[in-house]
């Protein structure tokens, strides 16, 4: 199925003028703005950790252990986001969803290889491992979750902050 040359020039049109409309918000209202994702994603994700371990002391514990994987998040993911700007609001919430689930699994493993190629001087024998042994437990999923819902999260907060803008200049 090809599709007419005139219905993509309309769509880059439209796509144009919203941008236009579109002022770009302000380099530290949008890093507030991730650092709020951020912070309710640590809770909720530390919350429902506490929960799925039915142990109040597994909320502390995520609270505790998670810090050194959400900083590392913010810095690979969150800073380049923030430079976007508001070009982010023009990436479907879907697609934000599904890169921040894949996001946050490949931080955690580069995590645990930096500190296994620490461990073992820069050795690492990947030859008994398989992929059975990744089975156990629920990090990857609370990890994807949590990663496609800060996306998620940024991209709603963002889009109101935008929202707002337009509505005050138009006034």
């Amino acid at each position: 199925m090809r599709r007419s040359k005139g219905m993509w020039i309309r769509f880059r049109t439209m796509a144009t003028e919203v941008s236009k409309r579109m002022p770009n918000t302000p380099r530290q209202i949008r890093i507030e703005l991730s650092a709020i994702a951020l912070a309710i994603c640590w809770f909720v994700y530390g919350i429902g950790f506490g929960l799925y371990l039915r142990d109040v002391q597994g909320s502390f514990l995520f609270f505790i252990w998670s810090v050194p994987f959400f900083a590392i998040g913010w810095i690979l993911v969150g800073i380049p986001i923030i430079a976007m700007g508001n070009r982010i609001l023009k990436i479907p919430r879907i697609l934000l969803g599904i890169a921040g689930a894949i996001a946050a699994p490949l931080i955690i493993l580069a995590f645990f290889i930096f500190v296994a190629l620490l461990v073992n001087h820069g050795t690492l024998d990947f030859s008994k491992w398989s992929w059975s042994s990744a089975k156990g437990g629920p990090l990857f999923g609370f990890a994807s979750a949590n990663g496609a819902s800060a996306l998620v999260i940024y991209h709603w907060l963002l889009s109101r902050k935008a929202n707002r803008a337009i509505l005050s200049q138009s006034l």
